[in-house]
């Protein structure tokens, strides 16, 4: 693959300009440093390998050449959606499910919140929004995106904090990487013109894992919370239900959710 033939695959998108690389240490920092030259919206960069991605509270990201599907692309955004940052996780997320859905009908796809898509119950892709500042000025948002397309992407069990797996081992057969770069991009698009709505909330609380179940909430304060997921709010919030009865909301930031195990 290389810059011209992806410029070619993805023609029928608005997209800026493309960028392509074999090795690159992050897609994410490279597209926050060129958004500061004020590349066009869209504007795209994709590696076949990352030497040092990162997610969520710089957590390593693993990339496998040939075998994952890793890049970033900038956006510049309106005052609504700027004051629903916080919610382009989800955004994305739904894009990504979508775009899954487009190659696998049947499959059933989640969404662990915040911003991992998941594939019978295991990470599958992850999304790591990142907006650039000067001040209190958001300069723009860049959104990276990894998934998971073939099993030689999937790390050992040793090396992670929930379990994953493939587009390949989930759906039980392989699948082209540039044809789901198009669809995710695509069905991106396509959602964010509806962005923010009581819609998308909607088909977010629809696709939401372990609503109902008994999860562990670790919080910005690093104490575990247990209780009932009940969903999310209309900020995006986390919806926890204690023992005692009490609802308890947790804003997007540095927490995170894990399945109660019995």
């Amino acid at each position: 693959m290389d810059q011209t033939k992806l410029a070619i695959y993805l023609q029928d998108l608005p997209m800026g300009e493309i960028r392509w690389y074999d090795q690159l240490p992050s897609t994410n920092a490279s597209a926050l440093d060129w958004l500061h030259q004020f590349p066009h919206e869209y504007s795209l960069i994709v590696t076949d390998r990352q030497t040092a991605g990162y997610g969520r509270n710089r957590r390593t990201w693993h990339s496998t050449p040939g075998a994952s599907l890793t890049f970033s692309f900038i956006l510049y955004l309106s005052q609504g959606e700027l004051d629903a940052l916080p919610l382009f996780s989800a955004l994305t997320a739904l894009a990504v499910c979508d775009a899954i859905a487009s190659f696998f009908p049947p499959v059933k796809t989640s969404v662990k919140w915040p911003n991992d898509v998941l594939l019978d119950r295991k990470k599958v892709a992850g999304i790591l929004p990142e907006a650039a500042w000067q001040g209190s000025n958001c300069l723009g948002l860049v959104i990276g995106i990894g998934v998971n397309v073939l099993a030689a992407a999937v790390p050992s069990d040793q090396e992670l904090l929930f379990p994953a797996t493939c587009l390949e081992e989930g759906a039980g057969k392989t699948i082209d990487r540039w044809d789901l770069l198009h669809r995710i991009l695509q069905a991106f698009i396509t959602r964010r013109q509806i962005f923010p709505s009581g819609a998308f909330l909607d088909d977010w609380r629809n696709k939401l894992a372990f609503v109902g179940e008994e999860v562990t909430i670790s919080g910005s304060d690093r104490e575990a919370h247990h209780g009932i997921f009940k969903g999310v709010d209309e900020h995006g919030y986390l919806l926890l239900k204690e023992k005692n009865g009490r609802m308890v909301t947790f804003p997007l930031g540095d927490v995170s959710l894990r399945p109660r195990v019995s």
